[in-house]
């Protein structure tokens, strides 16, 4: 107790005082003083019985300081992509390891969040039964989001719609392209274009909007006859169940946080480059929770993942000098 302030070996001195009045005289004489509650009674008797008389000497107030397990620099790092990115704990850990920048458990960076007042913490998340095929391009899912305006000057707008490809297994983005309508013949010529470039699936899922289905049954649509004479199982949702076709679903959550939400487009021209971007940095940049944080492209085709410190991370690209030097000084 030597190192303790002068004010609290006061505080020390009452809190004896009223656990041995306690002892002595019972409980109710020691509340009749009227200094402290029933509950602080008995954990300054626990604690004296524990530590002596050291344990009752008060905690200061504040954050408590934390012995750090990673130098400085690290820390720097984490909090510099929380900013740029609000990735959660276990996306950054994860980013941070397989780029070779340091090796730091998600529940470290959780502390290190809650200690500086940025955590955000959440319930679980409510999922549906969950599946997976064994092997790319054994089924696609297929979307259609919309409409999608862009807005090309003042008072001028432009009605489009997403439409998207999204492979089971890996979660690769097949395509992804903008359209002017929601019609069958557009979303046809795509996915035609799809199958040039990544062979066909054996079976396709689809909501039960148009134009994949209509109410009649047994009665297809222009869109489920192609799928029918290319030989293409066509798998349709549950009604109300979008985890049905929740890989593409979450991959459009993906899209709006991390694009539509952050990016003014002029022309269909600079939407349309935002998504080919975009669909670059999913495919072979970024990295999956729900396939052991593995890119789509490891799993889809093979395709190594060679990036190293903040390459092709569009948000974290100017940090590149900032951390090179960071190392380099650490």
């Amino acid at each position: 107790m030597k190192d303790a302030p002068r004010h609290a070996f006061a505080v020390v001195r009452d809190r004896a005082r009223l656990v041995r009045v306690m002892g002595a005289q019972g409980l109710v004489a020691a509340l009749a003083l009227g200094t402290c509650s029933r509950r602080s009674l008995f954990r300054w008797k626990a604690a004296l019985a524990r530590g002596g008389l050291a344990a009752l000497v008060p905690e200061p107030h504040g954050p408590r300081t934390r012995k750090l397990k990673h130098p400085a620099w690290l820390e720097q790092v984490v909090i510099a992509v929380r900013l740029h990115t609000y990735w959660n704990a276990k996306r950054i850990s994860a980013e941070l390891r397989r780029r070779e920048i340091a090796l730091v458990g998600h529940r470290w960076i959780e502390q290190l969040f809650d200690d500086l007042g940025t955590s955000r913490p959440s319930g679980p998340r409510g999922r549906g039964p969950r599946y997976e095929r064994s092997s790319p391009n054994s089924l696609w899912h297929i979307d259609i989001k919309g409409p999608f305006w862009i807005q090309l000057d003042r008072k001028r707008y432009l009605k489009t719609f997403l439409v998207g490809l999204v492979d089971d297994h890996s979660r690769y983005v097949i395509g992804l392209r903008i359209l002017p309508a929601a019609g069958a013949e557009p979303i046809l010529a795509w996915i035609a274009e799809c199958f040039e470039l990544c062979g066909r699936p054996l079976d396709l899922m689809s909501d039960n909007g148009t134009p994949f289905v209509v109410w009649m049954p047994g009665v297809l649509t222009r869109f489920g006859k192609n799928l029918r004479d290319l030989e293409i199982r066509h798998i349709r949702t549950q009604v109300n169940s979008p985890w049905t076709n929740g890989k593409i679903e979450s991959f459009w959550a993906t899209l709006k946080s991390e694009v539509l939400d952050r990016e003014v487009f002029r022309s269909l021209a600079d939407a349309e480059a935002a998504l080919e971007r975009f669909s670059r940095y999913y495919n072979y940049h970024r990295l999956h929770g729900e396939i052991d944080w593995c890119t789509p492209a490891e799993r889809y085709d093979g395709t190594p993942f060679t990036d190293r410190g903040f390459d092709n991370v569009p948000a974290l690209a100017h940090l590149v000098p900032w951390l090179d030097d960071l190392r380099k000084a650490a």
